[in-house]
C-alpha cells in the first residue's frame, strides 16, 4: 500500500476532476460550489503528475519530448553523487574528530573485560592464544632460527664477565661449607667409577705400558722384572686391585671427613683460585675466557642448540594440545587473575583506554582516506541499473509521500484559487 500511495493519491485526483467535469458539463451539478472542488481536483491533478514526473525523473528515463534529456538523474550524474556520498561520509559523518568523539564516551576497558570474561569468550581467546603460541613453536627447530638463536648466545656469553661474579660466589661458597654436598657428589660419583671394571681394564694397561717402559731403559732392569714376573713377585693384576682398593677407602675417607686434607688441599686451592679472579688476575681470566670459548664450540659443533629447540618443540606442542595440561593451566590461572586485577585498577584501566584511543585516533587519521574508497569502491561496482534499484529500494517507498503531499497541496491550492476567483 506505501509503495502505491503516490500513485493512489494521482488516480484519486484524476479521477476527481474527471467526474465533476463531467457531471458539470452535463448540466447535473450546478451549483457553484461544485466548480470549486473540481477546481481542486484539477489542481490535484497537476500536483501530483507533477511531483510523479519528479520522482520518476531521479531513476527513470521518462520518454517525453524536450525533457527526456532532464530524466535519469541518479544515473546520469553518478559520479557526481558518488563524490558527495564520500564527501559526507568522510567529511561529515565519519570524520576523524567525529569518531574520537565517540570513542572518548565509551569505556572500551570495560567493553574488552565484559567481553572476554563471558565464558564462551574466554575459551575462544584462548583457543586463539593457543593457535598463535603453537604455529610459533611449530618453528623453533628451524635450523635458521636455531642458528641465529646460538648466535645471539654466543655473543651474550662472550661479553658478559663470567671471571669476578664466578670468584666471589666460590669464595662465599667455601667460607659458609655450601660446597660440601656438591664435594661428597662429586666423591660419591668418583668412587663409583673406581668400581668399574672399564677403570681397572684402563688401569692394567697403564701399568702394563708403565712396566714396558721401565724394561727398555737396560738389559738389568729389563732381566729383574722379567725375573720378578715369572717368580710372582710382581702381579700386575694383583697390583690394579691393590690400588684401586686404596683409591675406593681415600675417597670413603674423604666422603665421610670435611677436613680430610685432601678436601682441604682442594678448597684451599679453589680459594685461591676464587680470589685470583676477583682480583683480576690475567692467567685466571684467561682460563675462564677459554672454558667459555670451548664450551660455546662444543655447543656449536654438538648442535646442542637445535636439539634442546627440537626437545623443547615436541614438549609444549604436547603441552598446547588441550586445556587439562600443567602448561595451560598455568596460562589459564594467570590469564584469569590478570582479569580480576585489571579489573579492580581503575587507573590500568584508564591507561588502556587512552591507548586504544590515541592508536586508533592516529590510525584514522593515517588511513581516514580509505574509508572514503571503501564507499567509492562499493558503489563503483554497480552498474547503473544496480545503483537506481538499490537507491529506489532504500528511499523510493518514502518519496511517495511526496506524491501525495503534491496532490493534497495542489488541490488545497486549486480549492483556495478558486475562491479568490469569486470573490
Amino acid at each position: 500500500m506505501k509503495n502505491n500511495l503516490g500513485s493512489i493519491s494521482l488516480l484519486v485526483a484524476f479521477g476527481g476532476l474527471v467526474f465533476f467535469e463531467v457531471l458539470l458539463r452535463m448540466d447535473i451539478l450546478t451549483h457553484q460550489g461544485w466548480k470549486i472542488v473540481t477546481a481542486g481536483f484539477e489542481a490535484a491533478t497537476i500536483g501530483g503528475f507533477a511531483d510523479w514526473f519528479a520522482v520518476s525523473a531521479l531513476f527513470h528515463e521518462i520518454p517525453i519530448p524536450f525533457v527526456r534529456k532532464h530524466t535519469n538523474i541518479i544515473a546520469k550524474n553518478r559520479e557526481k553523487l558518488t563524490e558527495g556520498i564520500v564527501d559526507l561520509v568522510t567529511n561529515k559523518w565519519l570524520s576523524p574528530d567525529v569518531i574520537a568523539e565517540k570513542l572518548n564516551e565509551v569505556d572500551l576497558a570495560k567493553i574488552i573485560l565484559d567481553f572476554i570474561q563471558q565464558p564462551k569468550n574466554q575459551q575462544n581467546a584462548i583457543s586463539l592464544i593457543q593457535n598463535i603460541v603453537l604455529k610459533l613453536v611449530d618453528e623453533l627447530d628451524n635450523p635458521r632460527f636455531a642458528d641465529a638463536l646460538q648466535k645471539i648466545l654466543k655473543d651474550q656469553v662472550s661479553s658478559i664477565d663470567l671471571a669476578s661474579p664466578l670468584g666471589a660466589w666460590l669464595q662465599k661458597s667455601i667460607k659458609n661449607g655450601d660446597h660440601h654436598q656438591i664435594w661428597e657428589l662429586i666423591i660419591e660419583e668418583t668412587g663409583k667409577s673406581i668400581t668399574n671394571p672399564e677403570t681397572k681394564t684402563l688401569l692394567l694397561a697403564k701399568l702394563k705400558e708403565a712396566a714396558e717402559e721401565y724394561s727398555e731403559k737396560g738389559f738389568f732392569k729389563k732381566t729383574a722384572l722379567f725375573l720378578a714376573e715369572k717368580s710372582g713377585g710382581i702381579d700386575l693384576n694383583l697390583i690394579a686391585d691393590d690400588l684401586l682398593l686404596k683409591a675406593k677407602e681415600l675417597m670413603s675417607d674423604a666422603k665421610t671427613d670435611a677436613n680430610h686434607p685432601i678436601r682441604s688441599k682442594f678448597d684451599d686451592w679453589m680459594l685461591g683460585f676464587a680470589q685470583q679472579l676477583t682480583s683480576g688476575d690475567e692467567k685466571s681470566i684467561n682460563l675462564i675466557e677459554n672454558l667459555k670459548e670451548r664450551v660455546m664450540q662444543h655447543v656449536e659443533e654438538e648442535k646442542v642448540i637445535h636439539t634442546l629447540l627440537i626437545s623443547s618443540k615436541e614438549t609444549l606442542t604436547a603441552q598446547l594440545q588441550n586445556n587439562e595440561t600443567p602448561l595451560m593451566q598455568f596460562l589459564i590461572s594467570n590469564l584469569n587473575r590478570m582479569l580480576v586485577d585489571l579489573r579492580e585498577d581503575p587507573a590500568a584501566q584508564q591507561k588502556i583506554n587512552i591507548y586504544i584511543r590515541e592508536t586508533v585516533s592516529e590510525l584514522l587519521v593515517k588511513f581516514h582516506s580509505e574509508i572514503g574508497n571503501m564507499v567509492r569502491s562499493s558503489m563503483m561496482k554497480l552498474n547503473n541499473k544496480e545503483l537506481v534499484e538499490q537507491i529506489e529500494d532504500k528511499v523510493g517507498n518514502d518519496l511517495q509521500y511526496i506524491r501525495l503531499n503534491g496532490a493534497v497541496v495542489g488541490g488545497i491550492v486549486g480549492v483556495i484559487l478558486a475562491l479568490l476567483k469569486l470573490l
